[in-house]
């Protein structure tokens, strides 16, 4: 695994696998990854959304089931075309495969880590409602990603349009919560630890999309030609992200140890975050069909298409299946 603290080296993943097959025939790039033996996750950021992914790694539950990903940052919306051209195995950006999914790219969704959302539309201490919103602007992770996706549906389902009445930039959380401090901005969509952290600060707590919206945040998808032709690969992937599913849901006191080591918090932001993320994550990598039927048609209705999406164009849940069966649990 690239250390997640290692940005010097992260980059020159992200460099290796996004930059350079512009620069390089197909086959080098082959070559250099093939070289390095081990599949590509892709993930968007540190956030704790990431959290299954970072414990299958940090506790060895990917290296017991035989894979060593090599995870790198690369943005959300950058994540589907590079699955669809090879340079990246898996995404843990399941929302974004998904939508790409609808517009055609051969994409699935095969295993949930968040059956709910755990991110909050946090604001400045003076504004009372997203209605107050209008005119201002609201910072997401990146534009096009699953956070600009539901915070557009936010303020729209407060009456705003979120294409003329808000305006919705890009910046990383930490990028987010500073200019929230400055003024330079007036909301933002934070996950925890940020949301907990900036309501001690005094700024307001506008809306907990899990409250307001039955969507699934996170997951693993990988593309149809890797389901089909290395299927082995793809389970001890998913049986690994159950088997972390299973300990962050069963350990709570070391859970909340972890996250205060990882994320350099306190021990009560490290409580909250937690109590706030276990409702969050899938208890074995499920998710409701109605759930994910929701974010099918919201992105329907954002890309004006008129055309039936099935379950079926966007998830393959058939090899998390196999893995339930294998450990017993139908």
């Amino acid at each position: 695994m690239v250390p997640l603290t290692n940005r010097g080296v992260a980059a020159f993943i992200y460099f290796l696998s996004i930059v350079l097959p512009a620069l390089l025939p197909a086959g080098l790039m082959a070559q250099a990854k093939g070289a390095a033996g081990r599949p590509i996750l892709a993930i968007p950021s540190q956030a704790m959304s990431m959290m299954p992914i970072f414990v299958a790694a940090d506790r060895g539950f990917f290296q017991e089931q035989g894979v060593d990903p090599l995870i790198v940052y690369v943005a959300g919306r950058l994540q589907p075309p590079a699955m669809a051209s090879g340079d990246v195995d898996y995404s843990a950006s399941a929302e974004t495969a998904k939508r790409a999914a609808i517009q055609g790219m051969p994409l699935k969704v095969v295993a949930y880590m968040s059956s709910k959302l755990s991110v909050s539309l946090v604001g400045a201490a003076e504004i009372k409602s997203v209605r107050e919103l209008k005119g201002r602007t609201i910072a997401v992770t990146s534009l096009g990603g699953s956070l600009d996706y539901l915070a557009r549906e936010i303020v729209s389902r407060d009456g705003l349009n979120p294409d003329k009445e808000v305006r919705v930039v890009a910046l990383n959380q930490n990028d987010a919560m500073l200019a929230l401090d400055s003024g330079s901005i007036h909301a933002a969509m934070l996950v925890p630890p940020f949301d907990a952290i900036m309501s001690r600060k005094g700024f307001r707590r506008l809306v907990f999309a899990g409250d307001l919206m039955d969507y699934p945040q996170g997951g693993l998808a990988t593309t149809d030609k890797k389901i089909k032709e290395n299927p082995a690969e793809v389970k001890r992937m998913i049986r690994a992200i159950v088997k972390s599913l299973f300990y962050i849901n069963g350990n709570r006191d070391p859970m909340i140890g972890y996250i205060g080591h990882r994320w350099k918090i306190d021990r009560e932001l490290a409580s909250s975050s937690y109590e706030t993320m276990v409702r969050s994550f899938s208890p074995d990598g499920t998710a409701s069909a109605q759930s994910i039927q929701n974010v099918i048609e919201s992105t329907r209705a954002r890309l004006k298409l008129q055309r039936a999406v099935p379950l079926s164009e966007v998830v393959n849940l058939s090899l998390l299946e196999q893995v339930h069966r294998d450990l017993g649990l139908k």
